[in-house]
């Protein structure tokens, strides 16, 4: 399998990030990365034994974990505030918000719902 031009650039951007740099995310990250390789894993777009070996190393990732439960009042209002159903992704926002981080996102309504709310977006293309 080509890795697809966005899994190149975000590739290209995570190798920019270095060892002064305090990777942040919700609980969430975890879950939803274990989520997507299942799917991929179940819809033969990688094998199994890929798709364990990828979640072994997502696992590691030097990304420090935000479980603070004001968290989730925040999302709920940023969700709220941008018209959401769901919360998800505003929890990503409502972390970068929370820690004065810059949002990296290969989702371009994303990017903008964080300039929206003056925080630093990149969008990863």
């Amino acid at each position: 399998m080509v890795p697809s031009s966005t899994t190149l650039a975000i590739l290209a951007r995570w190798n920019r990030i270095t060892d002064r740099d305090d990777l942040v995310a919700p609980h969430l990250l975890l879950a939803e990365c274990t989520s997507v390789l299942t799917r991929y894993a179940c819809d033969k777009q990688i094998e199994e034994s890929r798709a364990r070996a990828l979640l072994r190393v997502v696992v590691q990732l030097p990304v420090r974990l935000v479980h603070v439960t004001s968290l989730y009042p925040r999302a709920f209002d940023i969700a709220r505030s941008l018209g959401q159903k769901k919360a998800y992704d505003a929890l990503y926002l409502a972390a970068a918000e929370h820690d004065d981080a810059e949002l990296l996102t290969v989702d371009g309504g994303m990017r903008d719902a964080a300039r929206r709310m003056s925080i630093r977006a990149t969008l990863v293309r």
